[in-house]
C-alpha cells in the first residue's frame, strides 16, 4: 500500500511537502518543473498561484530552480502557443513560467499497447525533477481530471495530445485524414483509449525522473479547467492530498470525492465514462498502486 498524506486545509500544501518527503527528490541547482494547468481565461477554478507559490518557494530553498509549466492545447485559442499562454499565466497571477513551443519536443520511447513513442515538451522534460500540482475535478472524457490527467494528456504537445485523442483505425476518414500534417483538433477516441493512451503519455513523462505529486481537492468543478467558464463544486472542498504515487493519490482523490457525495459523482456526471479505466491501466503499467493509505497531518 503506498502512503498518501492528507491535510484539511489547502494552504497546508508547504506542510505535506515536508511530510511527503519531496526534499528528498530536489538537488542543488537543477531546474525542477512545476505542472500546473494555468487555466482557460473566463475559468476561475483553476488552482490559483497562492495556493501552489510555497511549493515554488520550497524548491528554492532546497537550491533548486522551479519553474511553472505546461504544454499547449490542441484546440485553437491564446492556450495553443506559447507567447499567449504565457499571457494567460501572467494574468491568472503566475510569474517564472517556461511553455515550450511546438518544436522544443522531447520523443520518448515507451513500446507499450498503444504508443512506441510519446511526444512531450521540451522544457519539463529537461527538468530532472517534478512537482505535479493538480486541480481535481470532474471531465468530460476521462470522468475525473486528476494527477494522472495533468502530466499525460497535460504534458504531451500539441501533436502528442493529437495522438492521445485520435481513433484511426475505426475512422471511416483517415484515408484522406490531415489533421497528422496539420496537428488539427480531432476528438473521435473513446473515453477508454484517450485514457488508456493518457496513461502511456504519463509513463514517458516521469520515466527516470523525481516526481512528487499534490492534488487540490478544493473548488471541485464538474468539467475540466480548459472551459471559458466553470459551473458550482460538486461537493464542499475537502483538501489536499500528496504523495509519490500518482495512482495512490488519484485513487484516494476519488474516493474522499464519492465518500463526501455519498454516491459516484464521476458516473452520475458522465454515464458513458468509466474512471477506472485510467487507475486499472497505470497500476498494470506499473506507475502505482490502487491501494493507499491515508496519513492525516
Amino acid at each position: 500500500m503506498k502512503n498518501v498524506f492528507y491535510a484539511d486545509s489547502p494552504t497546508s500544501a508547504t506542510i505535506l511537502f515536508d511530510k511527503c518527503g519531496f526534499p528528498n527528490l530536489i538537488n542543488f541547482g537543477d531546474p525542477v518543473a512545476l505542472k500546473v494547468h494555468f487555466g482557460e481565461p473566463g475559468n476561475t477554478a483553476y488552482l490559483k498561484p497562492q495556493r501552489v507559490n510555497g511549493i515554488r518557494d520550497k524548491v528554492k530553498e532546497l537550491g533548486g530552480k522551479p519553474f511553472f509549466s505546461d504544454a499547449n492545447t490542441l484546440y485553437g485559442g491564446p492556450r495553443s502557443n506559447s507567447k499567449e499562454h504565457r499571457e494567460v499565466a501572467g494574468k491568472h497571477g503566475f510569474s517564472d513560467v517556461i511553455i515550450s513551443e511546438e518544436d522544443d519536443c522531447v520523443t520518448v520511447p515507451v513500446n507499450l499497447k498503444h504508443f512506441k513513442q510519446v511526444y512531450l515538451a521540451g522544457a519539463a522534460m529537461r527538468a530532472p525533477a517534478m512537482m505535479v500540482l493538480t486541480h481535481f475535478k470532474g471531465h468530460e472524457l476521462t470522468g475525473f481530471g486528476g494527477a494522472l490527467k495533468n502530466v499525460g494528456m497535460g504534458l504531451g504537445t500539441r501533436k502528442g495530445k493529437l495522438k492521445m485523442h485520435q481513433d484511426c483505425l475505426n475512422c471511416p476518414e483517415v484515408k484522406t485524414c490531415k489533421k497528422n500534417l496539420t496537428i488539427e483538433s480531432c476528438w473521435i477516441g473513446s473515453p477508454t483509449l484517450v485514457q488508456e493512451k493518457l496513461v502511456e503519455y504519463v509513463y514517458g513523462a516521469v520515466k527516470g525522473k523525481q516526481v512528487g505529486y499534490i492534488n487540490f481537492i478544493i473548488d471541485i468543478s464538474p468539467n475540466c479547467d480548459c472551459y471559458a467558464h466553470n459551473d458550482p463544486p460538486v461537493v464542499p472542498d475537502i483538501g489536499i492530498l500528496a504523495s509519490l504515487d500518482p495512482v495512490a493519490i488519484d485513487q484516494a482523490s476519488v474516493d474522499l470525492v464519492n465518500k463526501a457525495a455519498g454516491h459516484d459523482v464521476f458516473r452520475k456526471l458522465y454515464p458513458a465514462v468509466n474512471w477506472n479505466v485510467q487507475l486499472d491501466y497505470a497500476e498494470t503499467i506499473g506507475l502505482g498502486s490502487r491501494e493507499y493509505n491515508i496519513i492525516y497531518t
